[in-house]
C-alpha cells in the first residue's frame, strides 16, 4: 500500500510538471547600424518615364520604435535577408515618413538594439524627409543624367 501511495504521488508530480510551460524562453539578439542610399532603377516596359524633383528637408529627423523580439534562428542565420528585420526597418521608416508628412526618407541610417533582457528590439532611423514635386515626362536632356546612374531610356520623340 505504501509503494502504491509513493507511486501515485510520483505519477501526479510527473503530470503536474509536464504540463507547465518552460521557465525559459529562447530569444535571439540582433544589433545593427546601417546606412542606405537611393538606387534608382528603371524596369523594362515603361513607355514614357516620369521625372520628379525631390524637395529634401534641411532638417534631419530621428524616430525610434520598440518591438517585441520575434527573431528566429532563421533570421539570425541570414540577417541580411531576414524578412523580420526588413519588416522592422520598413515599418519604422513608414511611421517616420507619415509622422513628418513626407514621401520618402533620404539617406536613412538605422541603429537596431536588442534590450538587455532580449525581450524587445529598438529600431532607430534617422534621415532627411523629402517630398516629390514637379512631375513631368522625361525630356532628351534628362537622359544624360539618367545614364550617369546606368539607366538607359529611349530618346523621346
Amino acid at each position: 500500500m505504501k509503494t502504491l501511495k509513493v507511486s501515485l504521488i510520483l505519477l501526479v508530480a510527473i503530470f503536474m510538471t509536464s504540463c507547465t510551460q518552460p521557465s525559459y524562453l529562447t530569444y535571439y539578439r540582433y544589433d545593427e547600424s546601417t546606412a542606405r542610399y537611393m538606387n534608382p532603377a528603371m524596369m523594362p516596359g515603361y513607355i514614357t518615364p516620369t521625372i520628379a524633383d525631390l524637395n529634401v528637408s534641411k532638417t534631419k529627423i530621428s524616430e525610434t520604435y520598440t518591438y517585441k523580439n520575434t527573431l528566429t534562428s532563421n533570421d539570425m542565420n541570414n540577417a541580411e535577408n531576414s524578412p523580420t528585420i526588413e519588416y522592422l526597418k520598413n515599418y519604422t521608416v513608414s511611421q517616420a515618413v507619415k509622422k513628418h508628412n513626407a514621401d520618402v526618407l533620404v539617406a536613412p541610417i538605422f541603429d537596431i538594439k536588442t534590450s538587455e533582457d532580449n525581450a524587445t528590439i529598438e529600431v532607430n532611423v534617422s534621415g532627411y524627409p523629402a517630398n516629390f514635386v514637379n512631375f513631368r515626362n522625361v525630356k532628351a536632356a534628362d537622359t544624360i543624367t539618367l545614364r550617369m546612374y546606368n539607366i538607359e531610356v529611349a530618346q523621346p520623340k
